[in-house]
């Protein structure tokens, strides 16, 4: 009897939970993260990891493997990534997006309060966007999101979705006037936070100076308040300080008390620098409080002239030839498996080159050669010692040379050129402090927390940055006009060009926006100035509305002085070369061949000597050359520590210019940039 009691218990057991696990619904949600599918699982109360594994046919090693920061015990309503079985995708899950950029699996750690049904916000979806890309957008999390939206499967162009609203509660951070509080998003960058808040990066920082440290997911900061903007019952407007302006004479110049300018920019002090933008309160009703010029308020010098800004001097660095031997590790793709297939001997079976893995970088490493013997020519000594590493998200090959500490004595690592492979070797050069150089990838998250890291493609900020300086230069006084076609095209580099712009052109007011779908080609000709030169920036690569922009800006070119800027797509347009001959056309990438440049000339007839073949940039034919060259150039010119002298190395190469900026207690960004313009019906570099 005793057996049997004991039996029934365990059946019962058993029932219960197999009941629970019952319980535990499939998420009908996919995402697609680093090229593998994953279910996005929201934990609901009493769920455990093992519970949740047997629910959806995966180990547990797995789950944690997918879920790095996974603890024992699940908190409700977080957030996981449970990888999609080979049966399951066959399936067809109701509910499949990808989302536009990776993102991390983590939620963000905050209070949410009840949602506020009697406030949504009403989204028209936009080409590209996803379900995180909504969460993040307006900081609520997806599943509430989803919850609001029954019905709606799949994300659709043109689509109208419901956006609940919640109220934040982050703790940590004290109320502060004209501020609120806003928590970081996985993957969330410092560009695209200041881009929602339509405030600089520079402005962004200075309100966090804990942001010159890195951003961290989670981190709670203060970004401004727009629906209050500073003063109580105020608007605001921005203001561009000019030099020898003060607070007082600020406060003269809008009627308004110096204190309401103080509490709407709390972290200026009254360190006034030309170019700078304050936010102005504008009062809806009342009478302005008049300042008396002598009154005094605590930490703040109201009669301080705004000055010039003042940048840090570069440090000394002496350049002089090191005659010892570098070692440097190419980390390549050949995916040497598959050369055997590889046939050269009958001509009528030859495919492309693309056709065969193995000849993917190919190019890239003829580029390195080159660029080696001709360093070595210059008296460089080096190694090159060439591995063979993962392509795609495989990292076997990867994790095999740094259990083997193969290259623990390397000067500089140049690759992997995959994401996955190269987080891993990142964390290995930073442990050994090496040099690491990633030739492919825009992502600036792989600069982050890792000064050793060197990113060769600019990101998006920067290299938006380094055009707005390099035209200003270029076009010195000149009259600036931004033009897209409408709020969402191109919005982003817009806004950065708007306002780095200002700041770089010799008055702000010469700086112009202009919307085509409210302005019409009117609103565009009507921002030019018969007395400068106008440089309109066209950042569309519409194919009706280019050429037909270009036509009317053609008829009025002999009543202004007009340089465009196109986008580096406008190759593919069919356009009228004589419009862009006329309207002296300029262009920006961040590569440009030069084919008349004599080192190009000198290069592609080494090239077709060696490999009976032409160099090509797409296939990385002037890249693997370039940063070789440049890097080996450097180490024998600044030694091992070439990298504290980054900064000030400007040697431009073959195919682009490298100018390097440090990531506050990150890595290298390069922020170069060529512009190139058409010039007798020939495209060459802009001097």
């Amino acid at each position: 009897m005793k057996r049997y009691l004991t039996g029934l218990l365990l059946i019962c057991l058993t029932s219960a939970l197999f009941s629970q696990e019952s319980a535990i619904k499939k998420s009908q949600v996919i995402e697609t993260y680093k090229g593998k599918q994953y279910y996005i699982h929201f934990v609901d109360q009493g769920q455990s990891i093992s519970s949740i594994s047997r629910a959806y046919g995966v180990s547990i090693d797995e789950l944690k493997l997918a879920n790095p920061d996974i603890g024992e015990v699940l908190q409700v309503d977080k957030m996981l990534m449970i990888p999609v079985s080979s049966e399951d995708i066959q399936a067809k899950p109701a509910i499949s997006v990808k989302p536009e950029k990776p993102t991390d699996a983590p939620a963000i750690t905050v209070k949410l309060s009840k949602p506020d049904t009697s406030r949504v916000t009403q989204h028209i979806v936009a080409p590209k966007e996803t379900w995180y890309a909504l969460s993040r957008l307006y900081n609520v999390p997806v599943k509430n999101i989803i919850e609001a939206n029954p019905g709606v499967d799949t994300l659709r162009i043109g689509q109208t979705v419901v956006i609940p609203s919640y109220v934040l509660q982050p703790a940590g951070l004290p109320v502060r006037p004209g501020f609120v509080t806003h928590v970081v998003a996985p993957q969330e960058t410092l560009y695209g936070i200041s881009n929602r808040y339509k405030i600089s990066v520079d402005e962004l920082v200075n309100i966090n100076p804990e942001l010159k440290n890195g951003l961290k997911s989670g981190q709670v900061i203060y970004v401004p308040d727009r629906k209050t903007n500073g003063a109580s019952g105020s608007e605001t407007i921005k203001h561009v300080v000019k030099r020898k302006e003060t607070l007082y004479s600020i406060s003269k110049l809008y009627k308004i008390d110096i204190s309401d300018i103080l509490r709407a920019n709390p972290d200026m002090h009254g360190n006034l620098r030309k170019n700078d933008v304050i936010l102005i309160p504008v009062k809806k009703k009342g009478t302005p409080v008049q300042m008396n010029e002598k009154e005094v308020f605590p930490d703040h010098d109201l009669n301080l002239e705004a000055t010039e800004p003042v940048f840090p001097k570069k440090s000394i660095c002496v350049n002089r030839p090191h005659d010892q031997v570098f070692n440097i590790a190419l980390l390549i793709p050949f995916q040497l498996s598959y050369s055997e297939s590889i046939l050269t001997t009958e001509v009528s079976s030859l495919k492309l080159p693309s056709d065969y893995p193995s000849l993917d970088f190919i190019q890239f490493y003829e580029g390195v050669l080159i660029a080696a013997d001709d360093a070595e020519s210059r008296g460089v000594r080096a190694k090159i010692h060439v591995y063979d590493t993962d392509a795609g998200s495989g990292t076997m090959k990867t994790q095999r040379l740094i259990s083997n500490n193969s290259l623990k004595n390397m000067d500089l690592i140049i690759g992997p050129l995959f994401a996955n492979g190269f987080e891993l070797m990142s964390e290995y050069a930073k442990e050994h402090k090496i040099p690491v150089v990633n030739p492919l990838s825009q992502r600036n998250e792989i600069l982050e927390a890792n000064p050793f890291v060197i990113k060769i493609q600019p990101s998006g900020w920067s290299y938006y940055n380094s055009i707005c300086r390099d035209m200003a230069a270029a076009f010195p006084g000149a009259n600036f006009t931004v033009m897209r076609m409408n709020d969402t095209e191109n919005r982003s580099m817009a806004d950065v060009f708007i306002s780095e712009l200002k700041k770089a052109a010799s008055s702000p007011d010469l700086v112009h926006d202009v919307n085509y779908s409210v302005q019409h080609a009117s609103g565009l000709i009507g921002t030019l100035h018969p007395n400068k030169t106008n440089v309109i920036l066209l950042l569309t690569s519409g194919k009706a509305l280019i050429p037909s922009l270009l036509s009317q800006l053609n008829d009025v070119r002999n009543s202004y002085n007009i340089a465009v800027v196109g986008m580096s797509d406008w190759k593919d347009l069919e356009i009228d070369f004589s419009y862009l001959h006329n309207l002296n056309a300029h262009f920006f990438a961040p590569w440009f061949v030069d084919y008349s440049d004599g080192s190009v000339i000198d290069y592609i007839q080494e090239f077709r000597r060696r490999y009976q073949g032409e160099p090509e940039p797409e296939r990385y034919g002037y890249l693997g050359y370039d940063v070789t060259r440049y890097f080996l150039e450097a180490l024998y010119l600044y030694g091992p520590d070439f990298m504290d002298c980054l900064p000030e190395i400007k040697n431009p190469m073959l195919s682009r210019d490298f100018r390097f900026y440090q990531s506050p207690g990150g890595g290298f960004d390069n922020t170069g940039v060529r512009l190139y313009r058409l010039n007798n019906y020939k495209f060459e570099p802009l001097k």
